[in-house]
């Protein structure tokens, strides 16, 4: 890169340093809009006035549904208003989840289930948050006029995907049962935990590449290129996480190291394989190993 930088012209070169300056102008503006709806909106925590606070949800989703209509029918934005549209479909979420809260805990109490006490009732309503989260996406994904390949909601390169999922999985899932197996107080409940932890995390790892991630990669990629989409939805998938209620302050850094890096490999993957299934299986990977070691304390 140095080389060629070297050889360019003095036309070139200034031309080279304003798209630089620019494509990191949309990044931090990018990062900003993402925490704004990501991380101040979310409702699994309370660390500022905003979260759990459906009126922050509304008005932020108010926001950017009202740019993305803007940039639309505006010629010389035009080109932002899927990326803006994109940030309205996540900011959307959370409004729908603190509206059917309610709702799914008379449901899981109807079944008998009570959501983060068993491990049926935390699997199943992460089936429901996923349900509810996706068939939005979905549907604003194809009235906004993409389809959803735009979402990686497609085969693409499977066969490499899902290779690289399953042996993630697999390592992980050893780990998982080399050093907390042996804490289960008998089998059944080691196989209860096995069973609801697939559940869970495949839930999980589905909703958040789709919810956190895959919303977002096509669209950022012609702003800020490849590794500045995946590099920018990695950073607001870690500080997303590190508000997570089961965490002490001391392990805080290496929460954000491990989403992170889970952020980048996810995100490196999806954009490789043109596909969110072996996304979706590393993820899982990671949520089963923390299911089964935080059941096997419980």
């Amino acid at each position: 890169m140095a080389t060629q930088i070297t050889n360019l012209s003095l036309v070139e070169k200034q031309q080279w340093q304003t798209n630089r300056l620019q494509r990191l102008g949309l990044f931090i503006v990018f990062l900003i809009c993402g925490l704004a709806v990501l991380f101040l909106g979310s409702n699994f925590y309370k660390i500022f006035p905003t979260n759990q606070n459906l009126t922050y949800n509304l008005i932020v989703s108010a926001f950017f549904l009202a740019a993305a209509l803007w940039f639309k029918y505006n010629q010389p934005l035009n080109r932002y208003w899927q990326i803006t549209f994109a940030f309205f479909i996540a900011s959307i979420i959370y409004p729908i989840t603190s509206l059917t809260a309610d709702w799914k805990s008379a449901v899981l109490s109807w079944w008998g289930m009570a959501a983060n006490v068993t491990s049926p009732g935390t699997a199943v309503d992460k089936v429901f948050q996923m349900v509810l989260a996706v068939i939005p996406i979905l549907v604003l994904i194809k009235l906004s006029g993409a389809d959803l390949g735009s979402i990686y909601l497609k085969r693409g390169n499977l066969k490499m995907g899902l290779s690289f999922g399953a042996l993630v999985w697999f390592n992980f899932a050893t780990s998982a049962f080399l050093f907390f197996a042996t804490r289960f107080t008998g089998m059944d409940r080691f196989v209860a935990a096995v069973i609801w932890g697939l559940v869970f995390s495949f839930a999980n790892g589905f909703l958040e590449e789709l919810w956190f991630r895959s919303i977002f990669l096509k669209r950022l990629e012609p702003f800020l290129g490849v590794g500045g989409a995946v590099l920018l939805t990695s950073i607001v998938f870690s500080v997303i996480h590190a508000g997570s209620t089961y965490l002490t302050p001391i392990a805080l850094p290496f929460m954000l190291a491990n989403t992170f890096t889970l952020g980048l490999a996810c995100g490196y993957l999806t954009m490789k394989s043109d596909s969110i299934w072996g996304a979706t299986v590393i993820h899982a990977a990671a949520d089963f190993f923390l299911f089964i070691a935080m059941l096997s304390n419980a």
